[in-house]
C-alpha cells in the first residue's frame, strides 16, 4: 500500500481511538477525506486505493453523524427555556399607540423624522475620521477628553472579542482594531444615548437598548470569522440595527408631553404596539442620514424581515448581513442584553439554517464562547 494510504489510515485510526474531549475544550476534527479530495493525487499500482478510501470516507462520515445525534441542544445556553413573562405592563395615557405610529410613519415618509443631533466635539472628530490621512492618535486625544465618552469605547473595546483577556486603557492601541467606520458608528451611538441625558424618563431605556447594540455588534462580529465575510461589515450592522428604537423614543419624548419621573420601571413591552412596526424603518432612515453603506443600511432594514422581502441576486450580501445581525441580536437577548425573549433554539431559526450553521461539533464550540466573547470588561478612567 502507498504511503499516502498509510498516513490516510493513520489519521482516521487516531480519530476513532481517541477519546472524547470535553466540548469546552474546542477538540479538533479531523479533515472529511472526502473523494473528491483525492482525485488529484496519484497514487501507482495500487488499484484498491479509491475502494480503500471511499470506506475510510463512509467511516467518519458516519462517526462525525453519530457525535452530532450525541449532541443535547437542552445542556447549552443557545437552548433557551425563554425569559418569565413581563406582568402588569404598563402604559402612558399620554399616548395613543395606533395615532402614535401612524404620526410617526408619516413624518418618516415626509423626511420629517428628527435626526439625532451630533455635538460640537464629536463632530470634530468625525471631521477627522472622513480624512483619508487621519491619525489614532488624534482621534484618540479627542475622545479622551470627555471620561464617559472614552468609557463607552473602553467598554466596548475590553469585550472578549478585542481585548484578548488583556484590559486595554489606551485607546490610541486600540481604536484601530476597531477600524475607522466602527469608531464613527460607536460616535453615533454615544450621540444617541447623551440624547436622553435630559429626558431622565427614558434615560435608562436607552442605555438599555445601547448595551444591546454593543452586545449584538461583538457577537456578529465574531460568527462572522465563519459565517460571513466582513467583520468591520457586521460589526457595524449589529451596532446600529436598533438604532430607529432610540430615534422613536427622542421623537416620542420631544412631541408628547410626559411625566419628567414614573412609578413603575419604563421598559421596551411598554411600547410593543409601536418599536416593533417602525424601529427598522425609522433605522434605515437614520443610517441613510449618517451615510452608512447600503449593505449595512438593507441589515438594519431588514433583520427581522429578511425572510419575506426579496433580496435580488446582486443583493445576497445584504440577505446574509441580515441574517447574520438576526441571529445575533437573538443570542445577545438569550444572553440578558436587551428585551426578554421567549422559548428559542438557535438551530430552529431560519437564519442559522440560510447560513450554514451546521450542528455539529465544530460549530458547537465555536458557538460556546459567545457568552465569554460578550463579557463586558469595564475600566475606570
Amino acid at each position: 500500500m502507498s504511503n499516502f494510504l498509510k498516513k490516510i489510515q493513520e489519521k482516521i485510526s487516531a480519530f476513532f481511538l481517541d477519546e472524547e474531549k470535553p466540548l469546552q475544550e474546542s477538540p479538533t476534527i479531523e479533515p472529511n477525506f472526502a473523494l473528491e479530495d483525492t482525485q488529484a493525487v496519484t497514487v501507482e499500482n495500487d488499484t484498491t486505493s479509491l475502494d480503500i478510501l471511499k470506506d475510510l470516507n463512509k467511516s467518519l462520515v458516519q462517526k462525525k453523524k453519530e457525535q452530532s445525534d450525541e449532541i443535547v441542544d437542552s445542556d447549552y445556553w443557545w437552548c433557551f427555556p425563554g425569559h418569565p413573562p413581563v406582568e402588569n405592563v404598563h402604559s402612558f395615557e399620554e399616548i395613543d399607540d395606533e395615532k402614535v405610529c401612524a404620526e410617526l410613519n408619516r413624518r418618516i415618509d415626509k423626511d420629517e423624522f428628527p435626526v439625532i443631533e451630533i455635538p460640537d466635539n464629536i463632530m470634530k472628530t468625525l471631521s477627522i475620521l472622513n480624512n483619508p490621512e487621519f491619525d489614532f492618535g488624534d482621534v484618540s486625544h479627542l475622545i479622551n477628553r470627555s471620561p464617559s465618552m472614552a468609557g463607552e469605547f473602553i467598554k466596548v473595546i475590553n469585550s472578549s472579542l478585542y481585548s484578548r483577556g488583556i484590559i486595554i486603557q489606551d485607546l490610541k492601541l486600540a481604536l484601530p482594531r476597531l477600524g475607522k467606520e466602527n469608531v464613527k458608528a460607536l460616535l453615533y451611538m454615544y450621540s444617541t444615548k447623551m440624547c436622553f441625558v435630559n429626558h431622565p424618563l427614558f434615560n435608562k431605556l436607552a442605555e438599555n437598548i445601547v448595551d444591546h447594540s454593543y452586545a449584538t455588534a461583538i457577537i456578529a462580529s465574531y460568527l462572522s470569522q465563519r459565517y460571513y465575510p466582513d467583520p468591520d461589515g457586521a460589526f457595524l450592522a449589529g451596532l446600529l440595527h436598533d438604532i430607529g428604537k432610540l430615534g422613536i423614543l427622542k421623537a416620542i419624548s420631544e412631541t408628547y408631553k410626559l411625566p419628567k419621573k414614573s412609578d413603575f420601571e419604563v421598559n421596551l413591552e411598554i411600547f410593543d404596539n409601536i418599536l416593533p412596526a417602525l424601529h427598522e424603518k425609522a433605522g434605515r432612515f437614520l443610517a441613510e442620514n449618517w451615510k452608512v453603506n447600503k449593505t449595512v443600511i438593507s441589515a438594519i432594514e431588514h433583520h427581522h424581515d429578511f425572510m419575506d422581502c426579496g433580496f435580488a441576486e446582486d443583493e445576497q450580501l445584504a440577505y446574509h448581513l441580515s441574517a447574520l445581525v438576526n441571529i445575533a441580536d437573538t443570542i445577545a437577548r438569550i444572553l440578558g442584553y436587551g428585551q426578554r425573549i421567549d422559548a428559542v433554539n438557535i438551530f430552529s431559526l431560519p437564519a442559522t439554517i440560510d447560513l450554514s450553521i451546521s450542528r455539529d461539533y465544530e460549530a458547537i464550540s465555536f458557538l460556546n464562547n459567545i457568552p465569554g466573547i460578550v463579557t463586558f470588561k469595564s475600566q475606570e478612567k
